[in-house]
């Protein structure tokens, strides 16, 4: 989807019943919107059914669904969001495996070893440090930094004002930088 128009075709096509229209946005968004899952349950597997669960909802869904100030990528993180919180309601807390793939969309073949490792290491080390946010900030840096929404989808998404999200943001920043700096991390 290169364009905005085509990318509006799409989502109208899929609104229509158009099943191909939705595997188009389905293949576009299955990673992102798994990658936040997973940020927010920790799990591959559940993180995996969560996410079929998410494209589940929004294909039922998107017949009533109206743009009206949000966009299609903040109704579906909105779902995603909804359906981790109800995830938690019904889970004890699962411990994170930081040995896990599934956070990168590929490996690269050509970086040296080394460098991959390092860069295994960063992704664990901020995952964990994510931990110490509250729900609200670690959605809110998930969203903006890892998912890279802008303040306005990141609101629809939240149901915030864009205002809050920057409050919230600085303040989850704030507590990240004390963090790294505390435990040499910076």
């Amino acid at each position: 989807m290169n364009n905005p128009e085509e990318f509006e075709e799409l989502v109208q096509q899929a609104k229509s019943g158009n099943e191909n229209a939705f595997s188009h946005l389905y293949e576009y968004y299955l990673t992102p919107i798994f990658r936040f899952v997973y940020f927010r349950v920790r799990s591959q597997e559940d993180a995996e059914d969560l996410t079929q669960h998410v494209f589940l909802k929004a294909w039922s869904a998107l017949p009533e669904f109206q743009e009206e100030g949000r966009s299609f990528s903040a109704w579906l993180y909105r779902i995603a969001r909804n359906s981790t919180i109800d995830y938690w309601r019904k889970r004890k807390d699962i411990p994170l495996d930081p040995t896990s793939k599934t956070l990168h969309n590929k490996e690269s073949k050509t970086e040296n070893p080394a460098r991959l490792a390092e860069k295994g290491d960063t992704a664990r080390m901020i995952r964990e440090a994510l931990h110490i946010l509250n729900e609200d900030q670690q959605t809110i840096i998930e969203l903006k930094f890892i998912e890279e929404l802008s303040n306005k989808e990141v609101a629809a998404v939240t149901g915030k004002s864009e205002g809050a999200i920057r409050q919230v943001q600085c303040r989850a920043l704030k507590i990240l930088r004390s963090h790294f700096q505390e435990n040499n991390l910076s």
